[in-house]
């Protein structure tokens, strides 16, 4: 408070001239009629200015994660162009990119709802996928949209592997925390360390091999069936998943004839 009395005191000559100045230039506008459009015209020019500048600059920022995640995409498009040979008889899938509309994580059985459907070439049992995880496997299907069982989903079962040991097992959800789930049927003998890291193992044709889906958190080998009780985080968050790949693999009918 001294300080703003200290202010008025030194600058009180100017402040009193900026306060007559407009005070005298809103009389003259008032009686003046051309005045004051022309008066109005330009305030409302120069604050549409200011309005269209925030608009841009706040549409930029929200761009901002879409930007990331094209420029992740372009990264694996040039790795893959890279190759000094590219043999498209191994190109087993096809990926149809999707968003995500709707999506639960707290609940017991938890689903996912896309953006993709039909006409896209979306069908039942396909996986889906993001850059660093497993979202789950497409349910129910209609035009339009696409309804998935999420890894977070006591139903769902994933078929993956312990990349150190090449041990294999099978990931399920706790139902306790969307950031976790535990992996069962790996041997006690396999050496497992906190910080390994799970894949899937491309047992079945809904997910290709390879995919990164978790961390290991804890283990217990203290089973009477022999067998290691594996706790995982999962690499991908669930509730900030947006942007997914659906995934066609086009020898899921050959395979599954000869299954």
């Amino acid at each position: 408070m001294r300080n703003l009395f200290r202010f008025i005191k030194v600058y009180h000559f100017i402040l009193l001239f900026i306060l007559i100045e407009s005070f005298s230039l809103f009389l003259f506008i008032s009686n003046h009629k051309f005045q004051q459009s022309k008066f109005l015209s330009f305030t409302q020019e120069y604050t549409s200015a200011i309005f269209s500048y925030y608009s841009d600059l706040n549409q930029y920022l929200s761009l901002k994660d879409e930007n990331d995640f094209l420029q992740t995409e372009n990264a694996k498009l040039y790795t893959l162009l890279s190759k000094e040979e590219i043999n498209t008889n191994s190109i087993l899938n096809e990926y149809i990119p999707a968003r995500i509309i709707k999506n639960s994580i707290f609940k017991q059985n938890n689903f996912i709802l896309l953006n993709k459907g039909e006409k896209d070439g979306v069908k039942s049992g396909m996986g889906v996928i993001v850059d660093n995880g497993v979202i789950g496997i497409v349910s129910i299907t209609s035009e339009n949209f696409s309804k998935v069982t999420s890894i977070l989903n006591q139903n769902s079962t994933i078929s993956v592997v312990h990349i150190k040991s090449k041990q294999n097992g099978s990931l399920k959800w706790n139902t306790y925390n969307y950031m976790t789930a535990m992996i069962n049927d790996i041997p006690n003998h396999a050496n497992i360390q906190i910080g390994d890291t799970i894949q899937t193992n491309g047992f079945s044709s809904i997910f290709p091999e390879g995919i990164n889906i978790a961390k290991v958190i804890s283990y217990n080998k203290g089973n009477e069936n022999g067998l290691c009780n594996v706790n995982i985080k999962f690499l991908n968050d669930m509730n900030t998943a947006k942007n997914v790949y659906i995934i066609n693999s086009l020898i899921k009918e050959e395979l599954e004839e000869l299954k």
